[in-house]
């Protein structure tokens, strides 16, 4: 309790100490008012005294200015002579004015009439006609719906911009167990042997891209072409495309459809001739047998 007593008492005194500063403050800042307005005052009362006092001879109070005094007027006489003067000038002006345009008259130059020769009339050249060739404008390429389904094994992006003017069509089903059209698992085969068509068209017609056209797919294996050129290189300038059926099946007409679609955009933009649309069986015969029971002449006319 003592303890706490204690502390009370200086934390009062210090209260009261912050206090009778702020007053002995407070008294200065009054005494230092009083004494500027004292100083002011004082200041005011001198100028006065200084304003009413008469100042010497020569001897210019600061804030007030002597008025100059007015130029002098000139003489009579000198007046006279200057608008004689004046005077004189105009009428000089005027004396030559008069000499000019009154008694000098200007030699008009001599005429010679140059005779008129007539000159042959100039026949317009007559306008040739030319019959500009008419432009016609190449329709552009119609991209059937793709579907974007790209994988990561079976191709390999290649370091230089690669040639493509080949086709190549196969067909192939789900051999793992399950719906032999099932298009998930067709893909798990490619997985499994590490192969991969650029396009897959599945049984209902709908158009997945699986690797992009600027990669070489393994899709052509041990191949040649049928003029027997380019063995076993075909990967490398073709595209393959792959339809889900079985060996017993034909593709069906939405198959057919969409695949006329695909060949027709891919060999406009490539520039491919007709007789490089292959089936699988034509690059590799005796070995491959796919696209199998394919209606080449149904196919030919839907290109057309």
């Amino acid at each position: 309790m003592p303890e706490e007593n204690e502390e009370e008492k200086l934390e009062y005194l210090k209260r009261e100490e912050i206090r009778t500063m702020e007053k002995d403050v407070k008294k200065l800042r009054e005494v230092e008012a009083e004494k500027e307005r004292e100083r002011i005052s004082n200041l005011e009362a001198e100028e006065k005294k200084v304003k009413l006092m008469p100042h010497p001879k020569g001897e210019i109070p600061k804030g007030e200015t002597i008025l100059s005094k007015p130029p002098k007027r000139p003489s009579p006489i000198i007046k006279i002579l200057v608008r004689m003067g004046i005077i004189l000038v105009l009428f000089s002006f005027l004396s030559f004015f008069y000499w000019y345009f009154g008694i000098k008259k200007p030699s008009a130059p001599e005429i010679i009439e140059k005779p008129t020769v007539e000159k042959p009339v100039e026949k317009p050249p007559e306008e040739k006609i030319i019959e500009k060739p008419e432009i016609t404008e190449k329709p552009e390429i119609q991209i059937p719906p793709i579907t974007e389904r790209i994988l990561s094994w079976g191709y390999y992006v290649p370091t230089t911009t690669r040639t493509i003017d080949t086709i190549i069509i196969h067909s192939s089903y789900n051999a793992i167990g399950g719906d032999v059209h099932d298009m998930e698992k067709v893909i798990e085969e490619y997985r499994m042997y590490k192969v991969a068509p650029h396009y897959l068209i599945s049984h209902d017609g709908a158009i997945y891209r699986l690797v992009p056209d600027e990669a070489v797919a393994y899709h052509a294996g041990v191949s040649r072409m049928p003029d027997g050129s380019r063995v076993n290189i075909i990967n490398n300038f073709s595209i393959g495309i792959e339809l889900i059926y079985i060996k017993t099946e034909s593709p069906n007409e939405e198959q057919y459809q969409s695949l006329a679609q695909l060949v027709k955009y891919l060999k406009e933009k490539y520039n491919i001739p007709p007789g490089n649309i292959l089936g699988h069986n034509q690059i590799a015969p005796g070995i491959k047998d796919d696209p199998w029971n394919f209606d080449w002449e149904k196919f030919n006319t839907l290109l057309k």
